[in-house]
């Protein structure tokens, strides 16, 4: 099981010696693509040299902006979803020394700020981190002196008790010996507890919804982390001639093809970092109908999940049915349909000025056909309004990613285009507040319409 930095958040590597000193450290950070045992470079792609400061006996490295580097998030053949990070580091005491090695795989997600530091590093939703008894007893804390938990626990994960079964949340992180916790009196010393990280994960399923929305005719694509090794079932009440293929591309229309027999399937597992994550594509959808399910379990050790997918079909005869593709919080991309009104628009601009007509060659005249006021530098940039169309009120995270998303395109059924969020502010709506939901957008295409490439 991957350690996993979601590159786009802050990621912390600590470092102290098991026994000594601390005077300085020097780390060999390899970041590379492809086979994990074979692929990583003869020479480390940085060095950072670091001295302790003060009295702290350990040195502090934050990697992720020499990590995103090496993530190609585009739209195309050469993308990168994943990489490798190897860090291989020297402690330098003022006796001897020692080494320590990391290994992690980094992808171009985030994690909010109420996910604390690190986030998502786990990929199982329910990891039990500590199991242990207090050692003390103070008011919205938990003291074991027995701990570290500056190395071992997040803010965010899920404190049980388990001589009375209460449980609370960690909500701060004082020391290695103590922790702030919600709950006050909560827990007395010689009680046992556990602490597991519950919420801080990530799936398997990488997307926060799940319905799909989808028009017939057009292929759905979600993605999965395959280091789960999750089994996918498809369940359809129709005569569904469909066809199951695993691309390691979103783009990629034919990889891994298991026919058009609707038995479940199982994502296999690698040591490349191009294929941590698996895109599933169905095609032809033209026999799918709402209701059908698609449900992805997984029973692989440390990484039990299950989570259930429903198909809703859009019929929109009217409005050309949009397809807008971003990279989400997991750092996969993902599909968020806009299947109602849209509109295009140009805004142009130029530069300009004022030119000399006069011609006293001959008599003093101008030629009145010709500019006295001349543009030049013409440019021009379509733009395009989009509306969502009734969605389930659960699709207001997807839009929140869709709002933090780096890189967005527009796929019209016939070719794909890149595109820019130019809404910046949005009250997400409710159910109970305005009944039925839509949202309009306003996007800029990423390039100007005359082709000024050079």
């Amino acid at each position: 099981m991957s350690t996993i930095i979601n590159a786009r958040s802050p990621y912390y590597i600590k470092v102290e010696p098991v026994s000594g000193t601390l005077s300085s450290a020097s780390m060999s950070l390899y970041i590379y693509s492809g086979t994990f045992t074979t692929d990583k470079p003869a020479s480390a792609t940085y060095t950072i040299s670091k001295d302790v400061i003060g009295t702290n006996n350990y040195v502090i490295y934050e990697v992720t902006e020499l990590i995103r580097d090496y993530l190609i998030t585009e739209y195309g053949a050469y993308s990168i979803d994943g990489v490798w990070v190897e860090a291989d580091i020297t402690l330098t005491k003022t006796s001897g020394s020692e080494t320590q090695n990391y290994d992690f795989l980094a992808f171009d997600g985030y994690g909010y700020f109420e996910d604390g530091v690190n986030p998502r590093t786990s990929t199982n939703p329910a990891v039990t981190k500590i199991s242990s008894t207090a050692t003390g007893t103070t008011a919205y804390k938990l003291i074991d002196s027995t701990q570290t938990f500056t190395k071992t626990v997040s803010v965010g994960d899920t404190i049980t008790n388990t001589t009375d079964t209460t449980t609370t949340i960690v909500t701060g992180i004082d020391s290695d010996t103590q922790l702030a916790v919600r709950a006050t009196n909560f827990i007395e010393s010689g009680d046992s507890y556990t602490i597991a990280d519950t919420g801080n994960y990530t799936p398997q399923y990488l997307q926060s919804n799940t319905k799909i929305y989808f028009k017939k005719g057009r292929d759905i694509v979600f993605p999965v982390f395959a280091e789960a090794e999750g089994t996918v079932a498809f369940t359809t009440g129709g005569d569904a001639d469909v066809f199951w293929n695993q691309v390691d591309e979103f783009w990629n229309l034919y990889d891994v093809n298991w026919s058009n027999v609707l038995t479940p399937i199982t994502i296999g597992d690698t040591n490349v970092s191009e294929d941590k994550i698996v895109y599933i594509r169905l095609t032809p959808t033209t026999d799918l109908n709402t209701g059908d399910v698609i449900t992805i379990s997984t029973t692989k050790s440390n990484y039990t999940q299950s989570v259930t997918i429903t198909l809703e079909e859009v019929c929109e005869p009217k409005y050309d049915f949009l397809d807008v593709v971003f990279y989400n919080k997991f750092g996969a991309l993902q599909i968020m349909p806009f299947h109602k009104k849209s509109m295009i628009s140009m805004d142009s601009n130029s530069e300009s000025y004022k030119r000399n007509l006069m011609d006293f060659v001959n008599d003093p005249t101008y030629n009145k056909e010709k500019h006295s006021v001349r543009q030049f530098q013409v440019t021009g940039k379509e733009k395009i309004q989009m509306n969502t169309g009734f969605i389930d009120e659960s699709f207001n995270e997807v839009i929140k990613q869709l709002m933090l998303s780096e890189q967005v395109w527009v796929y019209d059924g016939t070719e794909v285009k890149p595109i820019i969020l130019d809404t910046k502010s949005l009250q997400f709506k409710t159910s109970l507040n305005d009944k039925l939901i839509n949202y309009t957008f306003d996007f800029s295409y990423a390039f100007n319409k005359v082709n000024d490439i050079r």
